[in-house]
């Protein structure tokens, strides 16, 4: 069991975040499934056990909850405390998607990471596809719901018609986003190795575009997935309006810079056979760039 007193402290963005003793019992996990959560009480203990069912190599998960108020936290440390294998990250208040999933990977100690919704709109029977593909050697491996197998919900035409929008204006940006059906998909693995900590103050609703120039030099995969209607709470992101398209097309915006930063910083190595790139490491990237209007 997971005692949790003395939690450790960190940083980010200015606001302080609770993360689990970071001597937890589970011993070199190989697989760290990443979620971010507000207010999932209802459907985070059906995902965990839903988990647990798959087979897996040995596993943790890791639970950036951003300032849920129905009971999600201390659900969270009950499950903890009962199961060593999840490690709850806690957060003052809403940040979106990125700064949450990236602070997740970032304590994530496996060798492959799994990022995926908390709300079962991604069925976790997903996810042993996921791991075999990183383990016979891709980077990266996208759950698309427009992959031959995969299927979307059944949306308005007019959320069907942004989405369509959304998907070009991807692609059209980050120049990495090409690679794979469903560039803003929110449910894909990668090699922990290859992750590159974005600026922690950038907001948005997807990190993918900014994994996928992680992986520049790294095979891309892809396995179908058939996407299931919320059935319990709400979603993170209330409505289409102009707020919501604001952040998302400065998010690829920021993305695409990314994806140009890490084409500059590539450095090479010289080798009998050539020259081989060589993923450079560096401290959290960003600029000032649009990053202001990201930041409420």
């Amino acid at each position: 069991m997971i005692g949790y007193r003395g939690f450790a402290t960190m940083e980010a963005a200015g606001t302080a975040i609770q993360v689990g003793p970071a001597s937890a019992p589970v011993r070199d996990p190989v697989l760290s499934i990443v979620l971010a959560t507000i207010n999932e009480r209802w459907n985070l203990p059906k995902l965990l056990e839903r988990i647990d069912r798959q087979s897996l190599p040995p596993y943790e998960v890791v639970v950036v909850d951003d300032g849920s108020i129905d009971g999600t936290r201390e659900l969270l440390v009950q499950l903890a405390q009962r199961d060593p294998r999840i490690r709850p990250m806690f957060h003052d208040g809403p940040q979106t998607l990125i700064p949450a999933h990236s602070q997740g990977i970032e304590a994530a100690r496996g060798r492959f990471i799994v990022v995926m919704d908390a709300d079962l709109q991604h069925p976790p029977e997903t996810i042993p596809s996921l791991v075999s593909d990183l383990q016979d050697g891709a980077g990266l491996c996208v759950a698309t719901r427009y992959a031959k197998g995969g299927s979307r919900d059944d949306s308005p035409p007019l959320r069907m018609a942004i989405s369509a929008g959304a998907l070009f204006a991807a692609k059209l940006l980050v120049p990495h986003a090409q690679r794979t059906s469903d560039p803003m998909s929110g449910f894909y693995g990668f090699q922990r190795s290859v992750f590159v900590p974005v600026d922690p103050r950038w907001r948005g609703y997807e990190l993918l575009p900014f994994v996928l120039a992680m992986c520049r030099d790294l095979s891309v995969t892809e396995v179908p997935y058939a996407f299931v209607p919320r059935s319990a709470g709400l979603s993170k992101i209330v409505g289409w309006d102009l707020h919501f398209i604001r952040i998302y097309l400065v998010q690829l915006v920021l993305a695409a810079r990314f994806d140009r930063l890490l084409g500059h910083r590539t450095t090479f190595r010289s080798s009998k056979a050539g020259t081989e790139p060589e993923p450079a490491r560096p401290t959290p990237m960003g600029a000032p760039v649009a990053t202001s209007l990201l930041r409420r």
